[in-house]
């Protein structure tokens, strides 16, 4: 059945922040192997975000994938055009333009009137190349064969679409803007319907899991075992104790390896008051920390809401306040509740 609708709003919002915290976590420390991040921050590695905390452009096109998410919801809502993948698209190439210039145009409105969104976060050349291109790729049409993590990183928006198919859909659709290898878009949409299950339909962990694995199946049986040698491994920690080892699943470079590390640390640390915990371990590995703690973020925040993340975190997160109205307007467009559609038309 699903959630309350305040509920989900709140993991809208939940969802947004969590995925940015994770990623302000592991962004100091993202290229450094796991010795070299212990003799910087210490044997227990590093602990929190820096202050000010600031976003990669995981969370920055992580903003975008909501915003035109959005527009295309409105849009669908006033006129039955239901394009959702060509606005994320455009979307995606105003983002472009905040990686050109130093500041909005007069009269620049949405995400472009925001003047903190100007800057450049060291972005991935392959969504750079990508974003060139004249037509939107996709998973038949591709533009690549990369299935880099940077592809999976910004899909949570997906999950907040009205049903599960829907959202494993554009997930992978989304993901497959940039980055055409199957590993690199079936991860995107794994994500989205992972978001979709514990945000919106308040499907128990290990159910959701379980689900997508099983959709996943279908499309790229690579990602599917990756996804269950995280539960597999998770299990043996928690029946054996000791330190949690994400490096076993890879260096989360990847789509499949970071899903699969964030989706493991979750299993791992599962309560409410074990959010930090969550973070710290997968931030801390050699690989593509800030990836990795974003998802993690991403999930934790989709399932716990917005009580379980730490507020003296919050308090120094870069864009906190765009994050979090993004976050709920994706959980009113599900729920439906009303919200500002005026910013999205």
């Amino acid at each position: 059945m699903p959630r309350e609708p305040m509920a989900v709003v709140d993991r809208g919002a939940a969802c947004l922040l969590g995925g940015a915290l994770g990623d302000a976590l592991g962004a100091p420390v993202q290229y450094l192997g796991l010795p070299d991040i212990q003799r910087d921050h210490g044997p227990d590695g590093v602990l929190e975000p820096p202050w000010p905390a600031l976003v990669t452009d995981d969370t920055q096109l992580t903003l975008f994938s909501a915003d035109g998410y959005l527009r295309a919801w409105v849009r669908g809502k006033r006129t039955g055009e239901w394009e959702p993948v060509d606005e994320v698209w455009n979307s995606y190439r105003r983002w472009l333009v905040t990686q050109q210039f130093a500041a909005p145009d007069e009269g620049a409105t949405g995400l472009l009137a925001q003047g903190r969104l100007y800057a450049s976060r060291s972005p991935g050349l392959t969504c750079l190349r990508a974003l060139a291109a004249d037509v939107p790729p996709t998973p038949e049409a591709p533009i690549n064969e990369s299935s880099g993590c940077n592809g999976v990183t910004r899909t949570a928006p997906a999950g907040f679409a009205p049903h599960p198919d829907i959202a494993y859909d554009l997930g992978c659709r989304f993901a497959a803007l940039t980055h055409g290898g199957t590993g690199g878009w079936v991860s995107g949409g794994a994500f989205a319907l992972l978001i979709h299950l514990l945000a919106v339909r308040g499907r128990p962990l290990r159910e959701a899991v379980d689900q997508v694995i099983g959709r996943v199946l279908r499309d790229d049986p690579y990602t599917a075992n990756a996804l269950n040698r995280a539960v597999v491994y998770a299990e043996e920690q928690r029946a054996t104790g000791g330190p949690v080892r994400v490096d076993r699943l890879g260096s989360g470079w990847t789509g499949p390896e970071a899903l699969a590390i964030a989706v493991h640390t979750v299993l791992v640390y599962p309560k409410r008051s074990q959010v930090v915990d969550a973070l710290r371990t997968a931030a801390n590995h050699s690989g593509g920390s800030d990836a990795t703690a974003s998802l993690t973020g991403n999930i934790l925040g989709a399932l716990h809401g917005t009580a379980g993340l730490p507020r003296e975190w919050l308090a120094g997160l870069e864009l906190v306040d765009v994050l979090a109205a993004l976050g709920a307007d994706l959980g009113c467009s599900v729920s439906g509740l009303e919200f500002d559609e005026s910013l999205y038309a």
